[in-house]
């Protein structure tokens, strides 16, 4: 069995996957030094009293974990001057899709020392974040250790984003994916037909992140949607065959001997074994902007060519599983003044305010697909 001596736990996922939940599980366990977000841009700027500052309890993110700050592992990091030693703020989206055999030495050093700090207190270092799939292959050839992909179905995940809106401009969280689709390697055809226009990489992360706001801060859900899929699917292809396990956390909230076995499974590669016992699954988004789902994921799937990669004999079964839903869904009819409006009035008061019948049909057909009852 590994011992702290030899492993490293890297925990990949996308945003509003349960990533947090994950994490604060591996965090209640003794001896472990468990890093949140180590590839956030804030740590570049971070002190001591902004990570006292932070907490689940005060993000309004719904997150687990009370008022413990969420990065008070960082604290024998810190540089006196002000953030994460080693940490550079290019790390966070620019180095998001680096190839396994890519070098990078700057971006490695980091990780080392975190690594470090870890074992020189007998911890077993946990690194858990949403910034890390589209890198999960170079970070396995560089660090070995004990790889785990989180994944969710996509449509609830994209979902929880439009959730958290407060007026009618694009969450945080969309806005990175607009950024990650404009600078995907080989698929500028792609983003230009989703979004539109092409934007300039090279730039700060936070100016890159205003030019896209400025340019589709009005676009429709279907966009916002159609780049998070994108996104989403490319980067479960460059993840996924290196995983090491793989968890539905959709049915980890609802299968009892699955959740037993996703436990086992990370003690027999870790030596240790989180508690899942307390995960619960909010209830599926009932409330759906006018999104057809069937003809967006088609769109977007054509566009990458990527059928064969989803239901070829090669394709991960997960991907499919995951997407049949929103394909065997019933499709909203077509966008006209009313859902126009819906939209934009969602938008003003937040956008879970909005209640449609094709969310209840995707409810449905989530239901009868829903890998735990298989």
């Amino acid at each position: 069995m590994p011992t702290s001596d030899d492993i490293t736990v890297f925990i990949h996922s996308g945003w509003r996957c349960s990533s947090t939940y994950v994490w604060h599980r591996f965090r209640a366990l003794a001896g472990v030094r468990a890093y949140y977000e180590p590839w956030h841009e804030q740590l570049a700027r971070v002190t001591a009293a902004t990570i006292r500052a932070e907490t689940p309890s005060n993000s309004g993110l719904r997150h687990p974990g009370g008022d413990t700050p969420y990065l008070r592992e960082f604290e024998v990091v810190l540089d006196p001057s002000g953030g994460v030693r080693g940490f550079d703020p290019g790390f966070a989206l620019d180095r998001f899709w680096i190839e396994p055999g890519a070098s990078d030495l700057e971006q490695q050093v980091y990780v080392a020392g975190l690594v470090a700090a870890a074992r020189e207190r007998n911890e077993i270092p946990v690194l858990a974040c949403c910034r890390t799939l589209g890198r999960a292959g170079w970070l396995k050839r560089r660090f070995g250790g004990f790889h785990i992909v989180l994944i969710r179905d996509p449509v609830q995940q994209w979902l929880s984003f439009y959730s958290l809106r407060r007026r009618p401009r694009p969450t945080y969280f969309e806005l990175c994916h607009y950024v990650l689709l404009s600078e995907m390697a080989g698929c500028e055809d792609v983003s230009r037909a989703i979004l539109g226009a092409g934007f300039e990489g090279g730039a700060p992360l936070a100016d890159r992140i205003a030019a896209v706001r400025a340019r589709l801060k009005r676009a429709p859900a279907s966009i916002s949607f159609e780049a998070f899929l994108a996104v989403w699917l490319r980067s479960y292809l460059k993840a996924l065959p290196h995983a090491d396990l793989i968890v539905d956390v959709d049915r980890l909230a609802r299968d009892q001997a699955y959740a037993r076995e996703v436990e086992a499974t990370i003690e027999a590669g870790c030596g240790f074994r989180p508690d899942f016992s307390d995960c619960r699954a909010p209830p599926p988004h009932g409330s759906h902007p006018p999104v057809a789902w069937r003809k967006a994921v088609r769109t977007v799937v054509d566009l990458m060519d990527l059928r064969q990669a989803i239901i070829g004999p090669e394709a991960p079964p997960i991907l499919f599983r995951k997407l049949a839903p929103a394909l065997a869904a019933l499709t909203p009819g077509a966008a006209g003044r009313p859902a126009k409006l819906r939209e934009a009035l969602g938008g003003l008061v937040g956008g879970a305010w909005l209640a449609r019948a094709p969310g209840r049909a995707y409810a449905a057909a989530a239901a009868r697909m829903d890998g735990s009852r298989r």
